[in-house]
């Protein structure tokens, strides 16, 4: 394939654990993807290591004028955008309560409004068309002592549906995958805290990362052409049981 020809995908937050995996899932898939961290020199590390080819690009995401540097980069360098993926999260595990401002905003500008800022930049790219997949939970309840981060991930949630009316006219598609728990370094903390939780999946066992790789992956496909602002929950069948 022509680098010209190459699709470009963007996958905000992939340097470990899902992030990472969606990575590389969507570069063997035949992508150029544009790795992105907070610490450039990780984002970099993991762009040489994927199957296909990548580059990695420093952004904190927080910061509204690094995110529209982000999408300037790849226009500049790649002159093109495919496909976006939103996975980058902060939770500080807290109760509304123990809940200051501080960690209220950080959450909130991390885990929503960058997903806001990077649809809305990656859109203006977005030419001949694309896909936007913003990773969220598969939960639609509240969980204990994690109120900005519930309500942050609630948020994405609504803001593809809003975002993929507004842009399939576009020929834009924007969509989500809901994870339930998934045993990478963060999922494991998580399950440590809630073995009940393990012993309610019905399919058994907790996910891999892979499986939420393989839906995003198929998010992204001509195959989901006539998806359109869904969120497809992969937490073996968790959600549907509650």
């Amino acid at each position: 394939m022509d680098n010209a020809d190459r699709p470009v995908a963007v996958v905000v937050g992939s340097t470990r654990n899902i992030g990472r995996t969606i990575a590389e899932r969507l570069s063997a898939d035949g992508y150029h993807v544009v790795v992105t961290s907070r610490h450039g020199e990780d984002a970099e590390r993991v762009a040489a290591d994927l199957p296909g080819e990548g580059t990695g690009f420093e952004v904190d995401v927080t910061e509204p004028a690094e995110v529209e540097g982000l999408f300037e980069h790849v226009d500049a360098t790649l002159g093109r955008l495919d496909a976006l993926v939103n996975n980058v999260a902060y939770t500080a595990n807290e109760s509304i309560l123990d809940c200051d401002l501080e960690t209220w905003e950080r959450t909130i500008q991390t885990n929503l409004r960058s997903y806001f800022l990077t649809t809305k930049h990656a859109a203006t790219l977005m030419d001949d068309g694309g896909a936007i997949v913003n990773v969220t939970v598969s939960s639609t309840r509240g969980l204990p002592e994690k109120f900005s981060y519930m309500t942050s991930k609630g948020g994405v949630t609504y803001l593809t549906r809003a975002a993929a009316l507004d842009l399939i006219g576009e020929g834009i598609r924007v969509n989500a995958v809901g994870s339930g728990l998934v045993g990478t370094p963060v999922g494991y903390e998580e399950m440590a805290g809630r073995p009940d939780e393990i012993d309610r999946i019905p399919a058994g066992h907790p996910g891999d990362p892979e499986d939420v790789a393989a839906a995003v992956s198929f998010l992204v496909s001509d195959d989901a052409d006539y998806v359109v602002g869904a969120k497809l929950d992969v937490d073996g069948g968790l959600e549907a049981s509650l």
